[in-house]
C-alpha cells in the first residue's frame, strides 16, 4: 500500500510541475501576445482580432491549472495573524483543517465543472468575438486546474498527517511573506 501511494505521489507532484511549468510558459506567451497586438495596432496600424481573447485564454489556463503547482510548493496566499502565535502542534492541525475544507471546496468546484466544460463541448459554443474560437478550451481548464488541486492537497494533507504523527514539528512558524527579503530591524540600519 505504501509503495502505490508513494507511486500516485509522485504522479501527482509530477503532474503538478508540468503543468505548472506550462502555465509559466502561458504568462510568457500571454505578455508576447499582448505586446505583439500593441505593436500591431499602434506602429502598423492593422487591427486585431484574436490576442485579447488568447492572452485571456493562456491567463485562465496559468491560474487554474497552475494553482496546483503552487500548492506543491506552498505558495498560494495565507493569512498568518494568529498562524504565528499559535504552539506548532495547534498550527498543524489548524493547517490540516483548513487544507481539508479547501480540498472539500476544489472538489465542488471541479466536480460541477466537468458538464459546463461537456455542455459547450457538444453544443460546439464558441466565442462571439470575430475570431470566434471554441468555448470548451477555457472551460476546460477550471475542472482540470481544480482536478489537479484537490489531488495535490491530499498529497499536501496526508505528508502534513504523517508529520504530525511522526512529531515532526516546526518550532516557528514558516512564513510566507518577503521569505527572502532581510528587511532592517533598527532605523539606524534603514539610514545605511
Amino acid at each position: 500500500m505504501k509503495r502505490v501511494w508513494r507511486i500516485l505521489q509522485w504522479v501527482i507532484e509530477a503532474l503538478s510541475s508540468i503543468t505548472g511549468g506550462i502555465a509559466a510558459l502561458c504568462i510568457v506567451a500571454a505578455a508576447i501576445i499582448v505586446t505583439e497586438g500593441i505593436i500591431t495596432r499602434k506602429v502598423f496600424r492593422l487591427s486585431a482580432i484574436w490576442q485579447i481573447e488568447a492572452s485571456v485564454f493562456l491567463l485562465i489556463f496559468a491560474c487554474f491549472v497552475g494553482a496546483a503547482f503552487a500548492q506543491k510548493h506552498e505558495h498560494h496566499l495565507n493569512v498568518d495573524l494568529i498562524l504565528v502565535y499559535l504552539s506548532p502542534k495547534t498550527r498543524e492541525i489548524l493547517l490540516i483543517i483548513v487544507s481539508i475544507i479547501t480540498c472539500v471546496l476544489v472538489a465542488f468546484l471541479s466536480w460541477y465543472a466537468w458538464p459546463m466544460w461537456w455542455e459547450a463541448l457538444i453544443r460546439n459554443d464558441h466565442s462571439m468575438s470575430l475570431w470566434g474560437p471554441p468555448l470548451s478550451i477555457p472551460y476546460v481548464f477550471l475542472p482540470l486546474g481544480m482536478g489537479l488541486l484537490f489531488f495535490q492537497y491530499i498529497v499536501y494533507i496526508v505528508k502534513k498527517i504523517v508529520s504530525l504523527r511522526k512529531g515532526e514539528l516546526f518550532e516557528e512558524a514558516k512564513r510566507f511573506e518577503l521569505k527572502d527579503i532581510e528587511l532592517p530591524k533598527t532605523d539606524s540600519d534603514r539610514k545605511q
